[in-house]
């Protein structure tokens, strides 16, 4: 088989250019060395080591990879979707004293240039304001008080479906995305959603990429990459 592109990995790089590409008609493939995970597939909890943790070498084929370094220890996701699997789906613009930054205004006014990809990315993963206080989030306003830094305090934008969980629907694209559930408040997320109500990546750029006619082959790692210009 050929192919325009082949991308490794379907984390949040791999499927948005997975996505843009097949948009334009290219024909795409997408590697992924971990696992395709339905809703039910995901373990009740992070003591399930070999259904939560991929360390292949144990015989482990989770989705939460620990990656220790001399100077880093890295948390990523392996599987169908990335580090969407297994991330606490809080999403975050930055505000305007980031851009006012002078390391940024030498380059240009980056808050205009970034704001409509932003917005599509929003759309993409649903990204909708948590408006209730919990008791970790009062805890939290009672520190920010403590610190005099009380107006910093607010909720998180999340990307999850915060409508009622016994409705089965369409919330985003208009009735051709994925049927999904509404969010159990269960605390779940970084352990894989068990409720279908989490917008992982497999329920927006790679679900689109694939009726597009990209293909995604998951439990294959790509172990070399090599050039020719022989066909």
């Amino acid at each position: 088989m050929i192919y325009d592109y082949i991308i490794i990995g379907s984390g949040f790089g791999g499927s948005v250019a997975g996505l843009r590409l097949a948009e334009k008609g290219y024909k795409v493939l997408i590697l992924e060395q971990g696992k395709r995970f339905n809703p039910g597939d995901f373990p009740k909890t992070n003591w399930n080591i070999p259904k939560y943790l991929w360390m292949p070498s144990l015989r482990c084929y989770g989705f939460q990879k620990l990656s220790f370094y001399s100077t880093a220890s890295i948390l990523s996701g392996t599987g169908v979707g990335g580090g969407s699997l297994v991330y606490a789906n809080t999403l975050y613009i930055p505000p305007d004293e980031f851009f006012n930054n002078a390391s940024w205004q030498r380059f240009g006014d980056w808050k205009n240039i970034l704001e409509p990809f932003y917005d599509k990315a929003s759309f993409m993963l649903g990204r909708k304001k948590y408006s209730k206080l919990n008791t970790e989030d009062k805890l939290l306003e009672e520190v920010s008080i403590d610190m005099n830094a009380h107006d910093t305090f607010e909720t998180v934008h999340v990307g999850v479906n915060l409508e009622k969980p016994e409705q089965e629907s369409d919330p985003y694209f208009g009735g051709i995305g994925p049927l999904r559930k509404g969010c159990i408040e269960c605390g779940g997320c970084m352990v894989g959603c068990r409720e279908n109500a989490k917008n992982t990546l497999d329920r927006n750029y790679l679900w689109f990429a694939e009726k597009m006619g990209a293909e995604i082959i998951p439990e294959t790692k790509a172990a070399k990459i090599s050039y020719t210009d022989k066909l």
